[in-house]
């Protein structure tokens, strides 16, 4: 630990497993005081208890899509440790694998309500204790579906996208006041939003189909742990409207070399 982040206090969103518990696991062996949100109770309480000894965690069960719930949660927050320094919007939710004409319409709302106001409501939360105090960190998640199409995901793709151009802006209006708002893009991660979910019939077999593009490209959660760390580290103070990302171009391309290497090796070796 090197106390990078000694006395500061993180708001990490959806953080009872995968991305957001791997960054706040690495922001407390940094020295932070970290709060962990999510909507399943009991694995929330286990990551509490897991967490616990790296250092002071407290979690709090909201469902960031209702306004009510994130204010609530924002409150006792500063009620215990009386700031916010960095807010990581990572909670986040996937759909039924399939096409806009056979997914119920409901549960593609439903992505929508969590990923993207869900976004808005811990901002519009949290921002204005940021503002008393002169300073606070944004970071809001990109994902699959930001830069190209998303078809059979495309709720969770849309909301991606909107994401990308909502940190942007907000990066412009508060510029200046010592609020920052930058992008996160963690790349393909072994998680349970990756892993799992529902199909409709028509999607199962095109969602099959991806497991080589999952096979090339996932990283293990310790690696956007890594970056999210290093976002925060005084190298990057004051930069705000920023991508932050582990699957670079160059990565990419190295990646997909690399695993057709691998394939085209393992299919001509003697059986």
């Amino acid at each position: 630990m090197s106390g990078l982040l000694e006395n500061q206090v993180a708001l990490i969103t959806g953080a009872s497993r995968g991305i957001g518990y791997a960054v706040a696991e690495a922001y407390l062996r940094e020295g932070a005081k970290v709060v962990i949100c999510g909507r399943d109770e009991a694995q929330l309480k286990k990551a509490e208890t897991d967490l616990a000894p790296l250092g002071e965690v407290m979690a709090v069960h909201c469902d960031v899509s209702d306004l009510d719930q994130v204010d609530a949660m924002v409150e006792r927050v500063i009620a215990r440790f009386g700031r916010i320094d960095i807010l990581i919007n990572n909670a986040g939710i996937s759909m039924t694998f399939g096409r806009v004409g056979d997914i119920d319409p409901k549960r593609w709302a439903y992505v929508i309500a969590v990923n993207l106001v869900g976004t808005f409501n811990c901002c519009h939360a949290v921002i204005p204790h940021m503002m008393k105090q002169g300073k606070g960190k944004i970071f809001n998640l990109k994902g699959y579906g930001a830069d190209f199409p998303s078809p059979r995901v495309t709720a969770y793709g849309a909301t991606k996208a909107a994401l990308v151009a909502f940190t942007r802006s907000l990066a412009r209006e508060y510029k200046g006041t010592g609020i920052t708002a930058n992008i996160f893009s963690p790349g393909m991660v072994r998680t349970d939003l990756l892993m799992s979910g529902e199909a409709t019939e028509e999607g199962r077999p095109h969602r099959e189909k991806v497991g080589w593009f999952i096979d090339m490209l996932a990283n293990p959660v310790e690696v956007p742990a890594a970056l999210a760390v290093k976002m925060v580290s005084p190298e990057n103070e004051g930069a705000t409207g920023k991508l932050f990302q582990v699957m670079t171009k160059r990565k990419f391309i190295f990646r997909a070399m690399t695993y057709g290497l691998k394939r085209l090796i393992g299919r001509s070796a003697p059986s």
